[in-house]
């Protein structure tokens, strides 16, 4: 009998039953990982990269090639006026005579210090570079100057041929030798006996248009005052007499107005 001629009711009776038998054949057909979920952090239908990372892991660091060294640069400089003290101060083989090791040795120097050229040459600048760096671990040998006898109460002493200057209280250093930078020629830095008649703690020069931090005068308008430029940087100040920005704090510290000034010797050529 063709299908056409069934009773209605009879195919509504069968089809709930066809479209079940359907629905088990295509689970029966899929594959088995389709029911399965997708893993975190990936979308549904897309697996996950291999390099991916897990949530809250940190990336892995990368290899780096290894930096090479720079190259030192060769130390040529000659013999300097003041080779043989500066080979002593070193603790080089004093000859009198420069040799490569010499060279690096006092550039190195030159460098840490900021003793300008920093080339290798056995410099006055250098030399008194290093005098104020032994005078700083020798007290008992700044005690023996006759330049600057102990008195009753507190002594700034200044030695210009050296560029250094120390504090002493009685028979005692209490401010360690220190690097100074007095008068350039033609503003020389007064010598003798002075003492401190005035201090100001940020000054300023209307003249020079320069800070004058720490400033305690001593003759006139000269004073001991503190810099943030180079202490070894020529050809020197215009009559005062500067110190780094630290020392000077320190000295102003331990001074007082009446306490005394004593300068000697002469600023040599750089």
């Amino acid at each position: 009998m063709p299908a056409n001629t069934f009773p209605r009711s009879v195919r509504k009776t069968h089809t709930p039953a066809l479209a079940l038998l359907l629905l088990l054949g295509l689970a029966e057909a899929a594959p088995a990982q389709a029911l399965v979920p997708p893993l975190a952090g990936t979308a549904a239908g897309h697996p996950r990269s291999a390099t991916a990372r897990p949530a809250g892991q940190e990336p892995e660091p990368q290899e780096t090639a290894p930096q090479e060294p720079e190259p030192q640069r060769e130390c040529t400089t000659g013999t300097g006026p003041r080779q043989r003290e500066v080979e002593g101060y070193l603790g080089l083989p004093v000859d009198g005579t420069q040799s490569p090791q010499d060279c690096a040795a006092i550039r190195d120097f030159q460098e840490r210090e900021g003793v300008l050229p920093a080339d290798g040459l056995a410099s006055p600048t250098t030399y008194r570079a290093l005098y104020a760096r032994w005078a700083a671990g020798h007290p008992e040998q700044l005690l023996a100057d006759g330049h600057c006898p102990p008195e009753r109460g507190r002594v700034a002493c200044l030695d210009l041929t050296h560029q250094v200057m120390w504090l002493l209280k009685g028979r005692k250093v209490v401010v360690q030798a220190v690097p100074l930078r007095s008068g350039a020629p033609g503003y020389e830095t007064r010598t003798g006996r002075f003492s401190i008649q005035r201090r100001v703690r940020d000054d300023y020069s209307s003249l020079y248009h320069q800070p004058m931090p720490f400033s305690q005068y001593f003759s006139g308008g000269q004073a001991l005052h503190g810099t943030r430029k180079n202490i070894y940087s020529p050809p020197g100040s215009h009559g005062c007499v500067n110190l780094r920005h630290d020392d000077a704090e320190r000295l102003w510290n331990w001074m007082r107005v009446g306490d005394t000034v004593r300068i000697w010797g002469s600023k040599p050529p750089a």
